[in-house]
């Protein structure tokens, strides 16, 4: 028997040596493979298909190679640019989490708006095997919903079980959309700008209808019957706006049309008024002013005398804007009429009273905020006497007609970080509460009910938090990730993709080279936890336990080893079938995705709890690739923490008999390559109702103090 452990032993240290042999031997391989592609604008017209095409730009489109860096497509529909479609793999050949290229065809329109992404190829095999179609869909659909500015709505949660592939998608389509178009767009409009300004020399052909459904142009409706509820919500029964009796009783009628925009930016002033009237208005704005139109028509207006009136200050005193706390109203010398080009305006704006005001610097409005314009309309209240009703219409000027700063676009893995910070700091406390658990681990096992406490709480911890909760569970894949990284492209950025993966794995490290593979399959494995409790339950309700004999045991520990030895060696040549081996780790249908996947996968995980119910972490001893890999690299630990006697494996085989993984060898010594550091055998160590050498150590000590008091002497007599 000791001979096969002393094979065994040596396997295992060849393991190691065989796995650096691999990373040689297909590194030049890998290398090659991460190679970015030299594709060109030429090669992107010939790739893509024409449906792809109509799918991120509907309509009659064509497409001509640009010129230059990076690649792109120009769209143009009648001989008007459109924008551009550009491929992720060709801007900037970004990677998934499985450290392959993938690539998206994506749309990105003249005012920087993704007009759609297609995806084309990606190597994340857990998406294909974990995730269902329709929410894929709905995650790619989020990104028709992006700007260049803004891309919240693209959410890689909605593909759960597989966030860190999503998360990587979601930054090689925005750090490509970004360059594109910085390179093409900025530079076609030739204004590059530093600070957030609104238009005033890009122009773009809109009609009425396409400015009020942008929000270029805003406006309301009034009928008369809304006016008086208005009126008399404010002034009580019998109120009424300051309209004719005949008006009044014509309550279908329109009591007021208001409609208004800021006509500065070019691509609304020039499209309502034409490009002469436009540069005359541009004219009176020479030191920073604006230009606001409004318009109305019906019953009411937003226009009085009160302007024509010196007692009044020459004010329009219907109308004022509002912004940030601060309103102001309008002088006679800041308005001009002005109507909107019949053709452009057609039966959807107003033109009784057409005005185009002056907002002068002064006015400090900010055009780049919402602002509102508020109607004052006069009425009376039943008595008679003079109220005003206030109808409030907000603005906020569209992005199209503002000319923002090409964002710089911050590693995606900062904002990941930032939006985790709870949960990193939860995952903080766990692991140092496994880390003081270590350090203190002499005084803890001293009380096994303080031991269980702990115990059973960490694990409930492990299991429900970090497994279930927050999808934490590590897995072989993730050490075939750090192995590869090198080689395949995906650098530390990728990595960081996911905060609490690359938190475990540094904390994982660490320990591994200290202590050995037990302080995370013994505490911080969600699914190692999973079994340990089940088990547990098991053993309340009295399941018989089956031990595994000794040698039988050493013969199926090396499952784990070849497992995890094809598993890495594999992943180097093919990432796909190392992912499918995978399976064999029930991880994912167990923790990710909480056994709601197809049967067979669903019947496998149930059938390992089922065996770890009779054989304490049945999985983790004898199958579990992640453990033999982690037992391999473990083997350089530099402390050994856990106590032994002389009399171990002689006098007294408790330890052995109570180990739940058949850890402890005959000889009383603990194999550290299988060991979960579970401290089962420090909680007997220092049991002096268990441990014979302490009870033995008791029994002589209370003889000691018996012989003392002078047990067994006769009682002196009692004093007279």
């Amino acid at each position: 028997m000791a001979v096969l452990v002393n094979a065994l032993r040596r396997a295992a240290g060849a393991c190691a040596l065989l796995l650096s042999v691999l990373v040689l031997a297909w590194s030049s391989q890998a290398v090659a493979q991460a190679r970015p592609p030299a594709n060109t604008s030429n090669d992107l017209i010939f790739r893509i298909k024409p449906e792809t095409v109509r799918e991120l730009f509907p309509g009659e489109v064509t497409l001509t190679a640009t010129e230059g860096r990076p690649p792109a497509l120009e769209v143009r529909e009648k001989g008007e640019l459109k924008g551009y479609i550009f491929s992720t793999m060709d801007v900037v050949n970004a990677t998934g989490y499985a450290g392959k290229p993938f690539d998206f065809f994506g749309g990105l329109t003249m005012d920087g708006k993704l007009t759609g992404v297609v995806l084309q190829q990606h190597s994340e095999t857990i998406i294909g095997r974990g995730v269902p179609q329709a929410r894929l869909d709905q995650f790619i659909a989020g990104f028709a919903t992006a700007t260049i500015q803004r891309w919240g709505r693209v959410d890689p949660d909605l593909i759960a079980g597989a966030t860190i592939s999503g998360r990587a998608l979601k930054a090689g389509m925005q750090s490509a959309a970004t360059r594109v178009y910085a390179a093409h767009i900025v530079g076609e409009v030739e204004q590059v700008v530093t600070e957030p300004q609104i238009d005033r020399k890009g122009f773009a052909p809109y009609n009425a209808r396409e400015l009020i459904e942008k929000g270029s142009i805003v406006g309301i409706s009034v009928t008369v019957r809304d006016a008086i509820k208005l009126f008399e919500q404010k002034g009580g029964d019998g109120a009424r706006p300051d309209i004719s009796p005949q008006q009044m009783g014509r309550l279908d009628d329109l009591f007021i049309q208001f409609n208004m925009a800021l006509v500065s930016p070019t691509s609304i002033g020039n499209n309502m008024f034409g490009d002469t009237r436009y540069r005359e208005l541009m004219a009176r704005e020479p030191n920073g002013e604006l230009s606001i139109w409004m318009a109305d028509k019906g019953y009411s207006s937003f226009v009085s005398n009160s302007h024509l009136r010196n007692a009044t200050g020459n004010m329009f005193d219907q109308v004022r804007i509002e912004q940030g706390g601060t309103s102001f109203l309008f002088h006679r010398d800041e308005a001009v009429r002005m109507l909107v080009a019949a053709a452009f305006a057609g039966e959807l704006l107003p033109s009784r009273e057409s005005m185009v005001f002056a907002v002068p610097a002064s006015a400090g409005l900010d055009p780049l905020k919402p602002f509102r314009v508020v109607l004052m309309q006069p009425g009376f209240t039943k008595a008679g006497a003079p109220m005003t009703v206030e109808i409030p219409i907000t603005y906020d000027l569209p992005d199209v007609h503002k000319l923002l700063p090409v964002p710089v676009v911050r590693p995606a893995w900062i904002e990941i970080w930032e939006s985790k910070v709870v949960d990193i700091s939860i995952l903080g406390a766990l692991l140092a509460a496994v880390t003081l658990v270590f350090l203190f681990q002499d005084t803890l096992v001293r009380s096994r009910m303080a031991y269980n406490v702990v115990r059973i709480g960490l694990l409930s911890f492990t299991l429900g938090w970090l497994g279930w909760w927050v999808g934490a569970q590590f897995s072989i894949i993730n050490i075939l990730t750090y192995m590869t990284a090198p080689f395949t492209g995906a650098g530390l950025e990728t990595l960081l993709l996911d905060p609490l993966f690359f938190v475990l794995g540094i904390y994982i490290a660490v320990t591994l080279f200290l202590l050995g593979r037990g302080v995370f399959c013994g505490w911080l494995c969600p699914f190692g936890a999973l079994q340990e409790l089940t088990n547990k339950l098991a053993i309340l309700l009295r399941v018989p336990q089956i031990k595994v004999a000794s040698g039988l045991q050493e013969r199926l520990w090396a499952v784990k080893y070849i497992l995890a030895i094809g598993i890495l060696a594999i992943g180097f040549y093919s990432v796909d079938m190392a992912n499918q081996l995978e399976e064999v780790e029930p991880f994912k249908t167990a923790i990710n995705v909480y056994f709601v996947r197809e049967l067979p996968f669903v019947l496998y995980a149930v059938a390992l709890l089922a065996a770890g119910l009779f054989i304490e972490r049945f999985y983790c001893r004898f199958l579990c690739p992640l453990g033999g890999a982690l037992g391999v690299f473990g083997r350089l630990r530099m402390f050994k923490w856990l106590k032994r006697k002389p009399q171990c494996g002689t006098q007294c085989r408790i330890c052995e008999a109570d180990c739940p993984v058949g850890a402890i060898e005959p000889s009383g010594q603990i194999n550290m390559n299988e060991c979960l550091q579970c401290l089962d055998c420090q909680v007997d160590y220092y049991d002096d109702e268990k441990c014979p050498p302490l009870i033995a150590r008791k029994k002589r000590k209370d003889a000691r103090a018996d012989a003392g008091m002078g047990v067994g002497a006769p009682a002196p007599a009692p004093a007279e």
